[in-house]
């Protein structure tokens, strides 16, 4: 969607159908996204297809992208509350990896070739009860068989009460990437404010042997409270990935010194959940949810260049009347060369928005994606099929559903 047009646009509905082959989600009815042929990039049309490729599935915690059987091709990794499968491309038939042989709630998965023989593995953080400060938030590992068909391997790691988040990210020169742990509360705190200690973001090396090893955490920070979410990033002008965070505290950077410490820098003010880093025109804008579960879309936009060491980056609020907003994504959506920002939430009934963005903060247009069939409890952005448009893939809480919105 071109640059220079700065004018803010109204709303458009992207036609959401299904796919006579093998999808068997219906169009949308009375009321939801219809109809958009509005000129994108260079005067293409943008037109999503959804197809649900998995229906009553449970609370779809998580989905991510990953080529597990190593054909080439991105398949898609989900959980439930007691499965862990994934989705193989193209014919997005299923394959259970885990059915209940993990601690009830599954709700983080991070795919990583662990062990270093080739094959694809998957963290996976269970035991999820976001009420119990004192146990649960149990760590595993689950290893991919060498022939297919075959059982996979489950391994602990370790445990953290209230366990929400997991990701890898290569923070420092050992070249093997470490797992980053996020709970959601301070051990030992209450509801309703969950007050008192603070959720300890930890760090967990993949010892020599993955197997039998031991695998030591390190504790990042121990400041946050409701830490809903996190990312690992790439910032220009350091080696290693930067984890930024989002908390009742604000949202936060951190990196790892050559020491072994952790070096935590204020990005900006308010109280996110949700937190994904993009680009427009160059510049680095973080996108966030605020607060936790809530109604609000805000971004935080780099310094520009000259700004005092220590400037906060800007803060631009973008939305305001989301209900349980839950999810985002950058992508380059319409392939206009600069990225798009990708909204999911998961109440009344649910829905997902593409939002396209200027440097300065500034909503050229929003396009509702859908707003009957996903109430969005995860989401991601990637090219499934190889055409070089980024598709939108959600896994939903109430609607309990994968969907694939094709980049058509």
């Amino acid at each position: 969607m071109r640059r220079e047009r700065r004018q803010r646009l109204k709303p458009h509905g992207i036609v959401i159908a299904a796919l006579a082959a093998t999808g068997v989600l219906a169009a949308v009815q009375g009321g939801a996204a219809m109809g958009r042929q509005a000129a994108a990039g260079a005067g293409r049309p943008v037109t999503f297809e959804a197809q649900e490729i998995k229906r009553d599935f449970g609370v779809g915690y998580a989905v991510a992208i990953a080529d597990v059987n190593a054909d080439g091709k991105p398949d898609i990794v989900a959980i439930n509350g007691t499965q862990l499968v994934w989705f193989e491309n193209p014919s997005w038939t299923e394959h259970v990896v885990l059915d209940g042989q993990t601690p009830k709630d599954n709700v983080a998965i991070a795919p990583h070739d662990i062990d270093g023989d080739g094959r694809l593995d998957i963290a996976l953080g269970s035991g999820w009860n976001p009420r119990d400060t004192q146990g649960g938030g149990t760590l595993h590992w689950v290893r991919q068989p060498a022939r297919a068909g075959e059982p996979w391997q489950l391994h602990e790691i370790g445990s953290e009460p209230t366990l929400h988040r997991i990701r890898w990210g290569r923070v420092d020169g050992s070249g093997k990437p470490m797992l980053l742990v996020g709970p959601l509360h301070g051990r030992g705190t209450s509801p309703p404010d969950f007050q008192g200690a603070g959720a300890r973001l930890l760090a967990f090396r993949i010892p020599d042997d993955a197997v039998k090893g031991e695998w030591k955490a390190e504790v990042v920070d121990d400041i946050f409270h409701a830490m809903h979410n996190f990312e690992l990033v790439d910032l220009p002008g350091h080696p290693h990935q930067t984890v930024i965070t989002a908390s009742k505290e604000g949202v936060h950077a951190y990196r790892r010194q050559d020491s072994g410490t952790w070096r935590r820098t204020k990005i900006g003010d308010g109280a996110p959940g949700e937190i994904r880093l993009g680009r427009i025109d160059g510049r680095a804008v973080i996108a966030t949810i605020e607060p936790w579960h809530g109604t609000s879309v805000v971004l935080f936009l780099e310094p520009k260049q000259g700004a005092p060491a220590g400037t906060l980056w800007e803060r631009v609020v973008i939305e305001d009347q989301l209900i349980w907003g839950h999810a985002l994504a950058w992508a380059d959506m319409d392939g206009d060369g600069t990225q798009e920002l990708v909204v999911g939430w998961r109440d009344k009934p649910g829905g997902i928005a593409v939002y396209d963005i200027d440097s300065n903060g500034r909503v050229e247009r929003k396009t509702v994606v859908e707003n009957q069939r996903m109430a969005t409890e995860d989401m991601t952005a990637a090219d499934l099929d190889g055409d070089g448009r980024p598709e939108i893939i959600a896994s939903g809480r109430r609607t309990q559903n994968v969907i694939i919105y094709w980049n058509r």
